[in-house]
């Protein structure tokens, strides 16, 4: 543990029970993530056991290079994955049949749409960004249409979304939003499959957790001791920026004028 601070020790060094640490950018975060798994490995987890989620490419593969120097040979156990992929995996493997709809394709499908319904006074890219913050924030086609009644352009969206979501079904289609919302869906609904992935992955760490979505932290917390959402295991840790939007979700720091490293966690 030679390289890390008092602070990065502390946090890697938590094991039992759900912990968010919030750190300014180039503060150690990642690194401290590939401790904190390769001390739940000496500490007697299976590296099966353990699941580490990002939600980009590069922080992946960042990941997946400093756990390398940590654990070795045994680093290519430990489940490392952008959330993405690893939603898509498990949907394919639950059974569910579809292919991917994104970027110039999900435009030109939404173009589609919107020629159809006689719809060009709005920009596409304005309806995608509007359907996809709706449905990060869990909010239904009739939900959407509620919180903008009244609104005429809102309600042209409305249409959009409604009529992209039924073409998107009838064709197995699903965005990437679609990816996690349905992984939120499966898991919180299904207590067999959520019991088979919490048997899997008894530790959950969420590198990169800059983005706060519900469906984002609702999926997190399928693996999390949950009043509404029964768990048998709660070993979740979620990393961010403190310059990023955590607010409400994860614990702020008191000062950036230097490298701030706070942990908050609650062991059971």
């Amino acid at each position: 543990m030679t390289q890390l601070n008092k602070e990065q020790q502390a946090a890697a060094e938590f094991v039992n029970g759900i912990a968010s640490v919030v750190a300014v950018p180039g503060s150690g975060k990642t690194l401290t993530m590939t401790h904190r798994i390769g001390n739940l490995v000496k500490k007697g987890v299976s590296p099966e056991n353990i699941l580490g989620l990002t939600f980009t490419r590069n922080a992946a593969q960042a990941m997946r290079d400093k756990l390398q120097t940590v654990l070795e040979g045994a680093a290519s156990r430990v489940h490392l994955s952008t959330i993405h992929s690893f939603c898509m995996t498990l949907l394919k493997n639950e059974g569910t049949t579809f292919q991917i709809l994104q970027g110039s394709e999900q435009m030109v499908f939404v173009r589609k749409i919107m020629r159809k319904m006689k719809i060009n006074n709005l920009p596409t890219g304005m309806i995608l960004r509007e359907i996809s913050l709706a449905k990060s924030n869990l909010i239904t086609v009739d939900e959407f249409e509620a919180l903008y009644e009244g609104d005429q352009a809102m309600l042209k969206v409305a249409n959009v979304f409604r009529v992209y979501e039924e073409e998107k079904k009838k064709r197995l289609f699903m965005d990437f939003d679609d990816l996690l919302f349905e992984t939120y869906q499966l898991l919180k609904n299904d207590s067999d499959v959520r019991q088979k992935y919490q048997e899997s992955f008894r530790h959950v760490t969420v590198d990169e957790f800059r983005t706060p979505r519900p469906y984002r932290w609702k999926s997190c917390n399928c693996w999390s001791v949950n009043r509404s959402i029964t768990t048998r295991y709660g070993y979740v840790r979620t990393i961010g920026n403190l310059s990023t939007p955590l607010q409400g979700l994860l614990w702020g720091t008191s000062s950036i004028s230097r490298t701030c490293f706070r942990t908050r966690h609650s062991s059971f």
